[in-house]
């Protein structure tokens, strides 16, 4: 089987290269494309050119390649839809049986429910879409009546990555009793990083002894820093910014508790991860999150823009070890269902059917 994978520049890119390896040792013969812009460049007619360049580069090779199936990471907003709009006719100019298979890295309920043009033009064009979630589905099914072109999958994650430091509580200056509490993610207000910073006072007000490490940057993290200063947060919460994908591992393997309080996801990294790295997680019952995790046995469930309910759980797992431990165990044993060659031998079950259909 021929694919020509489109990965994108940063976000998302490890997957996507994790799941090209992961088609090479499975005997595939895979090509590569750019595919995206990741703020690279700024500007309406810049951000077209690009479009344009990327997508002509795609269909170059497509030719070169004589690839069967042509992979398109994406996401299911109304940016990218025009971008794979555009990508998608030129891939067909003259070549109008190329078979497009989309993965979307998290969707819109809003954007999947207007049945755009934009949107129907690349849902017609596309011969399957895969979403990250059951719910996702339900909304693609709902939007789309009868339509046999959905499919769940997931993102492959590496649990072999995940070093313990003996010295990361000293190089944090916290005590051993301290609880270590994790938080990776842009600052946005989807993902409820000002609920959990009003959590952190209370749970500090509950007498909890706890070092918050926030990794990541974004629109709302000077707010985020005003509200963590208001609230006498200095000593308990630190804001590291944007580090490497890479470099968060550290962080998940030496924290006690990761949390993710977020309003809207696909597939949420920060979560999976935590699960490679075998730890205990709070956080809301959306979308991969509610298909994967039980609660008590991979995570406790928290509701989405309560602060008060977050504070409880934080005092729930801080306090309870054997808790934690659990977690730990089940997250691990939870973690080898994601490898890279698992989620590649599925997508290739559903080529190899999507191809001997036609």
């Amino acid at each position: 089987m021929k694919i020509l994978f489109a990965i994108p520049l940063k976000v998302h890119k490890e997957i996507a290269e994790a799941e090209v390896e992961a088609f090479k040792k499975l005997g595939d013969d895979v090509e590569v494309s750019i595919y995206g812009n990741s703020d690279r460049v700024k500007g309406l007619i810049p951000r077209f050119l690009l479009i344009l360049r990327n997508a002509v580069n795609l269909k170059i090779k497509l030719i070169q390649h004589k690839s069967d199936i042509v992979y398109l990471n994406t996401a299911f907003d109304r940016k990218t839809l025009v971008r794979d709009a555009i990508s998608i006719f030129i891939l067909k100019f003259f070549n109008p049986k190329v078979k497009i298979v989309l993965k979307t890295h998290g969707t819109i309920k809003q954007v999947v429910y207007s049945k755009s043009f934009v949107e129907k033009y690349v849902y017609n064009n596309s011969s399957l879409i895969f979403v990250l979630s059951s719910e996702e589905m339900k909304t693609f099914k709902t939007t789309f009546a009868g339509t046999t072109k959905i499919r769940a999958t997931a993102n492959a994650i590496n649990f072999t990555e995940y070093i313990p430091d003996a010295n990361f509580r000293s190089k944090l200056k916290v005590k051993d009793s301290t609880v270590v509490l994790l938080f990776v993610g842009r600052f946005l207000e989807q993902k409820g990083i000002l609920d959990l910073i009003q959590a952190c006072k209370i749970a500090k007000e509950k007498q909890l002894c706890f070092k918050l490490i926030c990794l990541g940057s974004g629109p709302l993290f000077d707010q985020a820093t005003e509200l963590k200063n208001a609230l006498d947060l200095t000593n308990e919460i630190e804001f590291l910014g944007h580090i490497e994908e890479t470099d968060t591992r550290y962080y998940y393997a030496n924290c006690d508790i990761t949390i993710l309080p977020s309003y809207r996801e696909g597939f949420p990294m920060a979560v999976f991860q935590s699960v490679a790295a075998g730890k205990a997680i709070i956080t809301t019952k959306i979308n991969a999150c509610a298909d994967y995790f039980h609660e008590y046995e991979n995570c406790l469930w928290t509701e989405i823009k309560n602060p008060t309910d977050l504070a409880s759980k934080i005092l729930t797992l801080s306090n309870d070890k054997e808790l934690r431990d659990r977690m730990k165990v089940n997250n691990l044993l939870l973690a080898k269902r994601f490898t890279s060659v698992n989620i590649a031998e599925n997508l290739k079950h559903e080529f190899k059917n999507l191809l001997e259909s036609n």
